[in-house]
Order: C-alpha cells, then sequence, then structure tokens
C-alpha cells in the first residue's frame, strides 16, 4: 500500500510539473500572438516563439528571447511581404497572465526588427518619389537598378540608373551611382540630371512600438530593412 502511496505521489509531482512545463510556452505564446495582432491590425495571427534557456526557467516566466513573424503586412504606407520581431530577454507574470488572459510582461521589452519590402512595392516607392519617370526597378543582392528614360534631339531612349540603398532619418533612400544607356553614349549634363532625379527618399512611418530604421540592404527581389524597437508593452500598461 505504502509503495503505490508512494508511485501516486511521485506521479502527482511529476504531472504538477510537467504538464505547465508543456503548456505554458504554449499558452503564453498564443497570448502574445493575439495581443501582437490587435496591436498590428494585422488579418491573422502572427507565428510566436519564446525561448527560455535553460528551458524549465519558463516555469518562473524568465525568458531568453523570442521572435514574432508576421507574414504580409501593411505599415502605413508600405507593403512588406515579412516582418519579424527579434526579442531580448524578458520576464512574464505567469500567475497574472494566466488569470487574465493576457500576457502580462514585468516591464517594457526590446529588440530588433526585421522588414522585408518586395521588388514590386520599392518600384511603386520609387514612382512616387522620384523626380523622374520611373519605370521599374531590378533589386539583387548586389544593389539596385532604376529603368528611366531621357530625351536627347527629340528622341527618347530607355536608360538605367545604378546605385545602393539606405537610410537616412528613418526612411529608406536610393542613393545613385552610375547610368548606362544601351548602345547609347549619355551626355554629362544629362547623366547627372539623371543621377539626381532618381534619388529619392521614403520616409517610413507608424512603425510598431515606435521602430527606427537603421540599416538597409538589398537582396534578390527585395529590400531589406533592419531597426530596433523598445518599449514593447504587453497586459498591464500596454
Amino acid at each position: 500500500m505504502r509503495k503505490l502511496l508512494f508511485v501516486l505521489l511521485v506521479l502527482g509531482v511529476l504531472v504538477f510539473v510537467m504538464v505547465p512545463y508543456f503548456v505554458l510556452p504554449t499558452m503564453l505564446e498564443n497570448l502574445v500572438a493575439r495581443e501582437a495582432q490587435e496591436r498590428l491590425g494585422l488579418a491573422g495571427r502572427p507565428d510566436v516563439e519564446l525561448d527560455s534557456d535553460p528551458q524549465w526557467r519558463m516555469l518562473l516566466g524568465e525568458f531568453s528571447g523570442g521572435r514574432i513573424s508576421a507574414g504580409a503586412t501593411d505599415l502605413r504606407g508600405v507593403r512588406a511581404e515579412n516582418v519579424t520581431m527579434d526579442l531580448d530577454p524578458f520576464s512574464v507574470d505567469v500567475g497574472e497572465s494566466a488569470r487574465s488572459r493576457t500576457a502580462v510582461v514585468e516591464g517594457p521589452i526590446s529588440g530588433r526588427m526585421r522588414l522585408t519590402v518586395p521588388e514590386e512595392e520599392v518600384s511603386r516607392l520609387a514612382r512616387q518619389n522620384a523626380d523622374v519617370p520611373v519605370n521599374g526597378v531590378d533589386v539583387r543582392g548586389s544593389g539596385m537598378t532604376v529603368k528611366s528614360e531621357a530625351s536627347l534631339l527629340g528622341a527618347t531612349f530607355p536608360v538605367e540608373v545604378d546605385g545602393g540603398v539606405g537610410v537616412e532619418g528613418n526612411g529608406l533612400v536610393f542613393r545613385p551611382g552610375s547610368v548606362r544607356a544601351a548602345g547609347m553614349a549619355v551626355p554629362g549634363y544629362l547623366a547627372d540630371s539623371l543621377l539626381a532625379g532618381t534619388a529619392f527618399r521614403y520616409p517610413v512611418e507608424g512603425l510598431p512600438y515606435g521602430a527606427t530604421i537603421t540599416d538597409a540592404r538589398t537582396t534578390d527581389g527585395a529590400v531589406v530593412l533592419t531597426g530596433n524597437v523598445s518599449g514593447i508593452e504587453l497586459g498591464r500598461g500596454g
């Protein structure tokens, strides 16, 4: 009888410890996903992964980091095909979160944000902000090409302006570097005009949680913007 009671006691302890160990992460990830969806105005729930190292510390509500991933998202004028936020270490009030069914974080969270802007969207931004006609853009890992046109002696011919992207004042900028024309020499004054006309800046505003853009780079078919986010508040005080 004593052996049976001992076995039952051990099983009870294991259930008491192991159930929260497996259930708690999923519960908190769902709560964070729900809040992120509401705050970002997303049509669907983002994917949320919370990490704890060592893993048992999640029982105390202590997490070493996490990631919030959303698909195509409209950010007040810029359409990103992917948005991710990598979270710095944070703590969760487990009891209050369970009672309120809201992810209650003990203090604001900071982290890093990454936006992937597809080539089609970059082309639209270029058309809206450049001072010369833009017929499209080609985004590659080595840089970006703006396709435009120029007129000389009554003839209009296509030209391509090669350059790179960067960040100025939380805005995406295109910095032209050289002009190419198929089979035709571009006079200096015309080249200078095209270089100046294709340069553009687009302010990236309305980012979630007041994120600031710190870097931009090109990859095949997209521009990737990265930055910092701070003051993410969930639950109380959010």
